[in-house]
């Protein structure tokens, strides 16, 4: 059994914090490729049926 410090505590809501951000970034990251692809798909189909 271990005992939890205030600096251990003060640790991990720094971690939760950094992995936070990681997550917010990847999400946005993510969410880019998508509308990058779909911006993408839209411009060939109207290339191809000549809208």
């Amino acid at each position: 059994m271990s005992i939890v410090t205030a600096d251990d505590n003060r640790h991990e809501e720094e971690d939760a914090r950094t992995r936070r951000r990681r997550n917010i970034a990847l999400a946005l990251a993510l969410g880019a490729v998508v509308l990058l692809f779909f911006v993408m798909t839209m411009v060939q189909l109207k290339a191809h049926f000549g809208a």
